[in-house]
């Protein structure tokens, strides 16, 4: 090997060497900032696992016995826990709801898409209209149900939860309100501490998990104090 080779081999190795102390050393400061990230990418992820978790236990809970449900206020999760509905004519029910006002009787159930007459008369004895429709009661396979087996809450005498203050509301009370779970009274007091208090109740629209047809439904639950 000639000199001019030696020389060249020798500051060609220096080159990668030099190249590679300073990889290793952007490298070594990248790496917090890369396992920061990953760090609350994992995070965010195991939260939207729960959430799901929650929600899917929501939707799949039972009927107690004797438990009917209002379809002009029960909202998706509670909705998709009726036999034979699942989530898509759970939100097609709400969706009507918002798009064309209440269900007078439970009938008409059958203007909502993939709901035909079958499918009403299963439902109807898991059903109650005691707060829509105008104040009627559902007619049909629901009025011949015996009185004695429908949900006691469903009563005329029933008084109306009170409304809560948005801005004020525990975690506790958040979930008194139907569609709302742990995970999800937990996500409104952080955007609410967040943003330093809800300006209207319309502001839920904000809050991860919570769409129109979800605000919809739990609107008349809540008030901001001005």
């Amino acid at each position: 090997m000639t000199r001019d080779e030696s020389r060249t081999l020798a500051i060609t190795a220096g080159v990668l060497f030099l190249a590679g102390a300073a990889r290793a050393g952007l490298e070594a400061v990248r790496s917090p900032l890369a396992l920061e990230a990953d760090t609350v990418s994992a995070d965010a992820l195991a939260a939207d696992s729960r959430d799901m978790v929650d929600e899917r236990e929501r939707r799949s809970a039972p009927l107690a016995p004797g438990e009917r449900l209002d379809p002009n206020t029960a909202g998706e999760e509670e909705l998709d826990r009726l036999p034979g509905i699942g989530p898509a004519a759970a939100r097609a029910i709400v969706e009507s709801r918002i798009a064309e006002g209440p269900f007078g009787d439970v009938g008409a159930l059958t203007r909502v898409r993939g709901i035909g007459p079958a499918t009403v008369e299963r439902l109807a004895p898991h059903l109650t209209l005691e707060a829509g429709g105008g104040g009627r009661r559902a007619r049909g396979a629901l009025a011949a149900t015996p009185q004695s087996a429908r949900n006691p809450a469903s009563s005329g005498n029933q008084q109306v939860a009170p409304a809560i203050d948005l801005n004020r509301a525990t975690p506790e009370e958040l979930e008194q309100v139907r569609g709302i779970g742990p995970a999800l009274a937990a996500r409104i007091i952080a955007h609410r501490d967040e943003v330093g208090g809800f300006g209207r109740v319309e502001d839920l629209i904000e809050v991860r998990g919570i769409g129109p047809a979800t605000l919809q439904s739990m609107r008349g639950r809540f008030f901001v104090r001005q």
